[in-house]
């Protein structure tokens, strides 16, 4: 007859483990492992065809061994105690070394952004018709995509075997990411992964992640990608050289048939992502724009910020509901206008909204345009309207004096949709700026036009001084 506890079954193999590491012998084991299962003395006899003061003696030995202590009954239960607290604790670890955070942020007191949220679960987790397998989270500077990364990732871990974040912001060479990923997914390959070959690598990736269920999140894609600064011509979602194999990389990712899922945050949309995301392909891109108003009053309210509707509406359609730069004007509120809105908004009518590290956070973004992209920023905020493409074709033909600029209207909008720079009008094909970027891009015009002019005074004066031949 069995003996009941309250003391949870513990599996045999972790048993035997630990019998095994105490100098068990295999008799006296076949004996506890009856006994860890509440079988009586009699019964074990029974079992193993032995005598009951045999089974005492195996069991005696076996505790002595295993270091328990007590009499009768007690040392089974102090035996199995001590085993379920030893078991308990090589689970946790266990639990803990399926998840990698790297570098990712807290989210403790993230709000909002729901629809978001739901759309990215859906995606990553997947159902029956559709699961996908790249996953690009994608806007300007500030706009909230490593938290919202992370938050999903908080919620849909429990449904991966595996976890693991990494940033680029540091832009790491493809082999050394792969490394990272490898070194922390199980895997039966004994090699040093430092001698295998990269495309080896990313194929003994592609195996893991069909052999186990993994989420992989990789944040700041950016900054591997080619800036076109100082370039006539560049486009977004091009690598920096030595890096266009985490092109092939996404590629091989977004192809191979697996359960796992790959999600990337970025300012700028990377080719392969552009060439294969679609409706019914298993490769999506969410594109974060604007916060709700009712999403920008509770940053504000952070910082303790409060206002009507009217005025919120006012300020959220300034910094096109940027959630970074709102935090930003939270702190200027907060410092200068003792939390008075409405104050901060009627001085903000005469001055740029694009002010201290929000015009920071635009110089990095602008300053990665090559100069026909620049030439067509400049077009949009000066028209200071949504307009078709027929109409910043005629604008860049009758404005812009370099060579070829009005044949590359469509790649040049293209890029800078992939920029996040710009955005189409809901349901036409027409294209304009959000509001803190059009004043950021307006700005700038009137400072190169200032200083083109004082360049052009200062040559006429000091050609003035110059002695007459």
């Amino acid at each position: 007859m069995k003996i009941v506890d309250n003391i949870p079954q513990i599996p045999d193999d972790f048993i035997i483990e630990v019998a095994n590491k105490h100098n068990v012998s295999k008799t006296e084991l076949e004996a506890l492992l009856l006994a860890l299962k509440n079988y009586a003395g009699a019964e074990i006899a029974q079992k193993l065809n032995i005598s009951q003061p045999a089974v005492r003696k195996r069991l005696g030995e076996s505790y002595r061994k295993l270091g328990i202590e007590g009499s009768g009954n007690k040392k089974i239960y102090n035996l199995k105690q001590k085993l379920f607290t030893q078991y308990q604790g090589t689970q946790e670890n266990v639990l803990t070394s399926t998840e990698d955070w790297g570098e990712a942020v807290d989210v403790e007191g993230f709000r909002g952004r729901n629809e978001e949220i739901l759309e990215l679960e859906e995606w990553i987790v997947g159902n029956d018709t559709m699961r996908c397998r790249l996953v690009a989270v994608l806007g300007m500077g500030g706009i909230g995509k490593t938290v919202i990364a992370a938050k999903v990732a908080k919620q849909v871990q429990p449904k991966f075997d595996y976890l693991i974040w990494r940033s680029l912001r540091n832009a790491p060479p493809l082999e050394e990411i792969l490394s990272q990923l490898l070194g922390f997914l199980p895997s039966n390959h004994t090699e040093n992964f430092l001698a295998i070959s990269e495309n080896n690598k990313i194929l003994l990736l592609i195996d893991i992640l069909r052999k186990h269920k993994c989420l992989i999140i990789l944040d700041n894609v950016e900054s591997v990608l080619r800036s076109s600064e100082g370039k006539t011509q560049g486009w977004a979602g091009e690598y920096e050289p030595g890096y266009e194999n985490y092109g092939y990389f996404f590629k091989k990712i977004a192809e191979a048939s697996h359960d796992s899922c790959l999600l990337i945050t970025s300012r700028e949309k990377p080719k392969e992502v552009a060439a294969l995301e679609g409706k019914n392909l298993p490769v999506k891109v969410l594109q974060l724009n604007s916060l709700k108003l009712a999403e920008a009053r509770e940053i504000l309210l952070d910082k303790g910020c409060t206002c009507d509707d009217e005025k919120l509406q006012e300020l959220v359609n300034r910094y096109s509901g940027n959630p970074l730069a709102l935090k930003i004007v939270a702190t200027t509120v907060y410092d200068l206008f003792s939390n008075n809105i409405a104050e901060f908004l009627k001085e903000m009518k005469e001055a740029s909204a694009a002010y201290g590290d929000i015009r920071t956070l635009l110089d990095t973004q602008f300053n990665r345009l090559s100069e026909l992209e620049q030439h067509v920023m400049y077009r949009l905020a000066l028209r200071r309207e949504y307009i078709s493409l027929t109409d910043i074709k005629s604008d860049v033909k009758n404005n812009v004096k370099t060579p070829d600029a009005e044949s590359k209207i469509l790649e040049i909008i293209e890029s800078l949709l992939r920029r996040s720079l710009i955005e189409k009008e809901a349901n036409t094909s027409r294209f304009g700026q959000q509001s803190v970027v059009m004043e950021y891009i307006n700005d700038r015009y009137i400072e190169q036009a200032t200083y083109d002019i004082s360049d052009i005074n200062e040559k006429k004066n000091w050609s003035l001084l110059m002695p007459t031949p």
